[in-house]
């Protein structure tokens, strides 16, 4: 098996950032959601409330983050952060800072609704684990030959960018990753925490911005229910720190 594509998510819910290597830390890819943005109330905004959201561009440049919507530009700094918060991802309370008001009015005018930048300032905690800003655990892993599996029953294809990984591979067989354990990827080690359950951000137009029908999440609702839940991909928890390159092989660690 081999790395096929690196990417991080800088600000939660945000368009992909592709690298040709990546470090791991014990919360993931650095500078991996490390960023979100939040409703008033500190509940997370994500591309369920606003497609368009896959749309921003969030790229972190020292103690700077710039962010980018259809052309309009926005540089927020380290000094742009202040009042001291609680953000609520799921179920799980995450210590943050949020923005000056300035940079929120920009961000509430963008997506025409009450918005804060936030800046995680701790890890989250589940289940023993300290994570960034994702979903479940440290980052997620796919195999393009289970992409191939699905767009071939699919009437229009769709690219990996549906489903938002952080390394994908190839030269695996199709959902080989079923029974995948720990891996060894570059310097790194991996150790498997669940198959990914999917949800509608898989039927959102990475690039638009938009909802493009219900595929592939109604087929994956057909072919790859686990526990009444459609999966795609497995998230994985890092066992080893390490640094991984596009390239490199992953192989069955010891």
């Amino acid at each position: 098996m081999r790395v096929s594509a690196l990417a991080i998510y800088p600000l939660k819910g945000a368009a992909a950032v592709p690298l040709e290597r990546l470090e791991l830390d014990v919360m993931g890819p650095r500078g991996d959601r490390r960023y979100c943005l939040a409703r008033p109330g500190g509940r997370v905004f994500t591309q369920r409330d606003d497609p368009r959201l896959a749309r921003l561009q969030a790229l972190p440049g020292g103690d700077a983050l710039l962010l980018e919507l259809d052309g309009e530009r926005l540089e927020v700094g380290a000094g742009d952060f202040a009042e001291a918060v609680q953000l609520r991802v799921w179920s799980r309370e995450a210590a943050a800072r949020v923005a000056r008001a300035a940079v929120n009015a920009t961000l509430t005018r963008w997506f025409s609704t009450p918005l804060q930048l936030g800046r995680l300032e701790r890890p989250v905690e589940r289940q023993g684990a300290k994570l960034a800003l994702g979903d479940a655990a440290a980052l997620l892993l796919t195999n393009a030959a289970s992409l191939d599996a699905i767009n071939a029953v699919l009437g229009a294809p769709v690219p990996m960018a549906r489903f938002r990984p952080n390394i994908a591979l190839d030269e695996a067989p199709a959902f080989d990753e079923d029974n995948w354990q720990r891996l060894r990827v570059g310097a790194a080690i991996l150790a498997p925490v669940h198959a990914c359950g999917r949800c509608e951000v898989t039927t959102i137009d990475q690039t638009l911005g938009a909802i493009s029908g219900d595929e592939p999440l109604r087929t994956l609702s057909r072919l790859r229910l686990r526990d009444g839940e459609p999966v795609f991909g497995v998230r994985y928890a890092v066992e080893r720190p390490g640094e991984i390159r596009v390239g490199d092989r992953a192989l069955a660690a010891p």
